[in-house]
């Protein structure tokens, strides 16, 4: 026990944490506890006169310090009282031994700390979880007394073979040396029965107490054969200063945990070895003893007795514990591979290489394969080549353990076709119970796949400038709303054209600079969208319009890359605030307020007053001059296409109308659409669109690819959309199973001929989508039983889904419900790579949005189309693929 001691302890308290090091914190106190220890050594340096006077200076300054650290840091520790014994104990040790030095010679004055050393049993007994000790109070008092017992065989075995045998220590001071060895053993088999029952993340305390335990010893024994000043006197000040200082290191790591991170006890494999290496190691001294001596003394020979005995009576308590554990094993391997064998969905282990290292058998019925031809094998020899990059990356990359993944990848099967299978992953390494990833699979070549609810939690703040972002822009308006002094707080939105579609990170840090320089002190900065920044203005709306119209000022070139330089033009809309709106209505006067300044032209500032007033005049305007726009060929189709993230490619697209005005350019559809609803209009202009677009998708090189086609209520209820859609498709030559209806989820409640209309097109082979779903008012009754193939989520649902939980389980729940009835579900309206992440760990498969592609005219879509690379970023290009899954009724 006393040779080399703390190298075993000190490599337990580092294995302790999780991922096998001690925390910062931890080695700097443990640094201190050792230079402590190093000072009474120094001392020797000293003129002797001075040197031990020094010394046994230093080591009662050391008490008195350990104990103004005990009595201040227990009182915030996990265990309070027991830290007050802790005090109690160095506080008697210290008087012990002062009285001892006064009384008794050299070699006996650590005597006097043996009361001192006896109250330490106190202090563990008050750290012990009773709880954890009920069930193993047999097993640990054997566990003790064979410690106990070992550790007195080998101190006297070693006096026997050493000191014994020269006579260098008269009788009474051996009986003193063995009183105090005893009374040690007793502490420090009691801080093993703690490093036994304690929690897992208590564990280093145990061990530091053990470590201190031993230094103390080192220190009793070397201040028992000292007998005067000298090195011996100095290595035992050393190391009571060195037993101290890890005592007070154990109390300043005793900190109260909640009780959700407090893991059970699982047992300390060091912590039981110990006293079995101790007994191993004081018999074998002893047999060497016989050897060397030629006798066997009479103590030596009791001590083995009973350690023997010791011994017998620990294996034979802990035999039916063993019994236990040994059958709750059994039993719970045999309850998890009857609820495996038992599942139809096949469950997959691997380890930290991504190694098979187990297979479920329900993967023979999925794949026709045996789980002998998988285990063994790279996970990424068992998909598709084009699927094995980002599968791997996607596994590789840690996971929070309570987070659950959803991934997707082609697998073959034994007649060489490829199966679609999704995966719920767990990522369970960093549990000691199981150090692996667990793969929950499921077949989806066919339908759609399962919802995965995560709880991620994505940042307010814009990756590319680093401001905050259009979530944390709805947050602080919401706040300042609430707030009494709202009339005197205004908003700037700014619109900067000339940017790139992707985010240009030089660009964006270029104008956020000269924005910052631009604002006031009481200003607040944030980036609200693609090419537009917003300001909250502390301020009238006359000061945002002075700032905005600074910030427009400050809108020059910009380079974008070496000898690349971006020229940018900006308008700004100023609006104030009101405490009688919330932040959405702000922002959408900021809106219009925006689009009114740069339709009068780069360089514009608009207040939301003026907007509002242009804006009627406007529509007035428009309105008048729709009737000749479809005549005289001023429409025409872009489209935007639908990425599948399983298969990572395009396979539709969506047709959408738009309209350059003679005279105000380019119109917005959202603007247009509304005005032509108000008449018949709506229908030849929505005839016009199903001619033209299947016509478009008709002529492309791309044989499975499909085209959504937006109809209004008002052209489904006039009867004619049944003629006008087999017109189209007869005059286009595009299959009816690649045109889909997008309709809105009110059309769907009306009577007569409506339901019977869209049931005799989808027996046709055209299918129907339910666009915006979820924003009417309409029941959930209606998607059972009608004609819908497809629900496509409209973009409200991602507002505020990175910070909102309520809208990530909104965003999940539509999408079990629509796998649920068999049906498709498409999310429009995707602009970020964060939300791309979190749907796709959602299981969500059809995207749509500016992230993936703007839309784009028909001869975009000549060769390529965008998709998902390898690594979960879009790609500008990717070839078309497969259309949307059938539905399975």
């Amino acid at each position: 026990m006393t040779t080399a001691p703390l190298a075993v302890p000190a490599r337990a308290v580092s294995a302790s944490r999780p991922g096998g090091s001690a925390a910062p914190a931890l080695h700097r106190h443990l640094l201190l506890a050792v230079l402590a220890a190093l000072l009474p050594l120094a001392a020797g340096l000293l003129p002797s006169s001075r040197s031990v006077t020094v010394a046994v200076t230093v080591d009662f300054l050391a008490v008195a310090a350990v104990l103004a650290l005990l009595v201040r840091s227990g009182r915030r520790s996990a265990h309070p009282a027991g830290w007050r014994w802790y005090a109690i104990s160095v506080a008697v040790s210290a008087a012990g031994a002062l009285l001892a030095a006064a009384w008794l010679p050299w070699g006996q004055t650590a005597l006097g700390s043996v009361p001192g050393h006896l109250l330490v049993v106190v202090a563990i007994i008050r750290m012990l979880d009773r709880t954890s000790l009920r069930g193993a109070r047999a097993r640990m008092a054997t566990m003790l007394v064979l410690f106990v017992l070992a550790d007195l065989l080998t101190v006297h075995t070693l006096y026997h073979l050493s000191i014994g045998r020269s006579g260098v220590l008269p009788l009474d001071e051996a009986i003193a040396l063995f009183a105090l060895m005893s009374g040690i053993a007793i502490g420090t088999g009691f801080s093993l029965v703690l490093i036994a029952v304690c929690a897992a993340e208590q564990r280093r305390v145990g061990w530091l107490l053990f470590a201190s335990q031993v230094a103390t010893a080192q220190a009793g024994a070397y201040s028992s054969i000292a007998t005067g000043p000298g090195l011996v006197q100095y290595l035992a000040c050393a190391t009571s200063v060195l037993g101290l200082a890890l005592l007070a290191v154990a109390c300043a790591e005793d900190r109260p945990r909640p009780a959700p991170d407090r893991r059970p006890a699982g047992g300390s494999t060091l912590g039981a070895l110990l006293p079995h290496a101790t007994a191993m190691a004081g018999g074998s001294l002893l047999l060497l003893s016989v050897l060397v001596t030629g006798t066997l003394t009479v103590v030596g020979t009791i001590l083995g007795v009973l350690g023997l005995g010791a011994l017998f009576a620990h294996q034979a308590v802990s035999w039916p514990t063993q019994q236990r554990l040994t059958q709750d094993l059994q039993r719970s391997e045999a309850y998890f591979r009857t609820l495996v064998r038992g599942s139809a969905d096949p469950v997959v282990i691997l380890d930290d290489q991504l190694t098979v290292t187990w297979v479920s058998p329900a993967i023979t019925d999925l794949l026709g394969v045996e789980p002998q031809r998988i285990v063994g094998r790279s996970v990424a020899d068992t998909v598709h080549p084009d699927d094995a990059a980002g599968l791997v990356a996607a596994l590789s990359a840690p996971h929070d353990d309570e987070e659950v993944r959803t991934r997707s990848a082609r697998v073959r099967q034994c007649d060489g076709s490829w199966r679609l299978i999704q995966a719920q992953v767990r990522d369970l390494r960093s549990d000691p119970d199981v150090g692996a990833l667990v793969l929950y699979c499921r077949d989806v070549t066919a339908t759609a796949p399962l919802p995965v609810v995560t709880d991620l939690a994505f940042s307010t703040t814009d990756p590319a400038t680093g401001l905050p972002n259009r979530s944390a822009l709805t947050q602080r308006l919401a706040a300042v709303l609430r707030a009494s002094s709202v009339s005197a707080t205004s908003l700037v939105v700014l619109g900067v054209d000339g940017l790139s579609d992707r985010d240009d990170a030089m660009a964006l840090r270029a104008l956020t600079t000269r924005f910052s320089r631009a604002l006031r002190g009481g200003d607040w900065l944030a980036r609200a969208g693609a090419g537009e920044f917003a300001v909250v203005v502390d301020g009238t709306i006359a000061d945002a319009e002075t700032v905005a119209a600074r910030l427009v000022a400050a809108v020059q070139p910009v380079a974008s890359g070496p000898g690349t330089t971006l020229r940018l033009t900006a308008a700004a809309g100023v609006t104030g605030l009101s405490a009688d709106v919330d932040a959405g209505e702000v922002l959408r006067w900021g809106d219009l307020a925006l689009r009114s300044a740069r339709a009068a032209g780069p360089g514009q500032v608009r207040r939301h007053s003026d907007a509002l007033r242009i804006t009627q005049d406007r529509q007035e305007t428009l309105r008048a001059d729709l009737a000749d726009a479809l005549r005289e060929d001023q429409l025409h189709l872009v489209y935007q296409p639908v990425v599948d993230l399983a298969l990572r490619r395009t396979v539709s697209v969506e047709a959408l109308l738009r309209w350059r005005h003679p005279v105000y350019g380019a119109v917005s559809p959202a603007e247009f659409i509304p005005l032509a609803e108000e008449s018949s209009l709506i229908t030849e202009i929505g005839r016009w669109v199903l001619a033209h677009a299947t016509a478009a998708i008709a002529a492309l090189p791309h044989p499975d690819l499909g085209v959504a086609v937006n109809v209004s209520a008002r052209h489904v209820r006039s009867g004619a959309l049944v003629d006008d859609v087999l017109a189209a498709l007869d005059g286009s030559g595009l299959p009816a199973s690649r045109l889909v209806l997008e309709i809105t989820e009110s059309v769907l409640l009306d009577d007569g001929h409506v339901v019977a209309d869209l049931q005799l097109l989808r027996r046709l082979g055209v299918r129907i989508a339910v666009d915006d779903f979820g924003t009417g008012w309409s029941s959930l009754a209606y998607l059972v039983g009608l004609p819908i193939d497809v629900l496509k989520m409209d973009r409200q649902f991602l507002a505020d889904v990175e910070t909102d939980p309520q809208r990530r389980a909104l965003c999940a729940s539509v999408l079990h419900l629509g796998t649920s009835l068999g049906l498709a579900v498409v999310v429009e309206g995707v602009e970020t790579q964060a939300e791309l992440q979190l749907l796709r760990d959602m299981g969500h498969r059809f995207i749509q949005g500016f992230l993936l592609a703007r839309p784009m005219d028909v001869d975009a879509l000549g060769a390529q189309l965008p998709g998902i690379g390898t690594d979960g970023a879009p790609t500008p290009a990717h070839p078309v693929g497969a259309r949307f899954p059938r539905p399975g009724r």
